[in-house]
């Protein structure tokens, strides 16, 4: 299902010149629990991870269950780890704070639609995906990799998903993040980035078979 998203949205000529780009600032964290150093970038008044995290906890996993792929993307959390996995003074950012991260980056983006699947912002998620791609051996994305730049130097990269039944699937095309937010209907918020669009998609527990024994991606937020 993820790929009908592709298939709709690339080719769709941006009905704006693309915002200027912002300011980060770069970091470092050590996380105490492993000693694992985790590069940071700060927006604004946010300071991200600039990293997908890889600290191993119950109910979290390497896509295929292979640990070079956690070295390389990072560890894979289901909503309940996702909650509760990130390190003192640091937590699982909620739906409003990825919304004022893509405001940051696109002032006009769309962050109020309380639609089941919105687009965002037709630039931000190029400017939060790393560069390169597999084809060109540049970078981690499937190619085309459309729009990226990184200029947020958020650095997402395509880790995929695992599912409940132990598949793993979009390794590559999909970098998709656990929000700690559940909507009016009790459906939790996560956000999407596509190898074939520039954009940032915010979507609802549900879609795209996403259930909260999933295994997404987690960036940690400062406190």
């Amino acid at each position: 299902m993820m790929v009908v998203l592709l298939v709709f949205s690339v080719g769709c000529e941006p009905p704006s010149d693309p915002p200027p780009d912002p300011d980060p600032v770069l970091g470092e964290m050590t996380d105490s629990r492993d000693n694992q150093i985790y590069q940071t970038v700060t927006l604004g008044d946010q300071t991200w991870l600039a990293q997908d995290l890889n600290y191993e906890t119950d109910n979290s996993r390497c896509y295929d269950d292979d640990p070079e792929n956690c070295e390389t993307y990072g560890r894979l959390y289901d909503w309940e780890a996702s909650k509760a996995v990130c390190p003192d003074g640091w937590h699982l950012g909620s739906d409003e704070e990825w919304s004022i991260l893509i405001k940051y980056l696109d002032p006009d983006a769309d962050t109020q639609a309380d639609s089941s699947i919105v687009e965002e912002s037709i630039w931000a998620g190029g400017m939060l995906k790393a560069t390169g791609n597999l084809r060109d051996e540049t970078g981690l994305w499937n190619f085309p990799n459309v729009g990226a730049t990184n200029s947020s130097k958020f650095s997402a990269v395509p880790a995929g998903v695992c599912y409940s039944d132990g598949s793993c699937d979009v390794m590559g095309r999909h970098a998709i993040y656990w929000t700690s937010t559940e909507n009016d209907d009790n459906k939790v918020w996560f956000r999407v980035l596509d190898y074939g669009l520039e954009s940032i998609y915010r979507a609802e527990e549900g879609q795209w078979s996403m259930e909260r024994g999933t295994s997404l991606s987690v960036r940690c937020l400062k406190d």
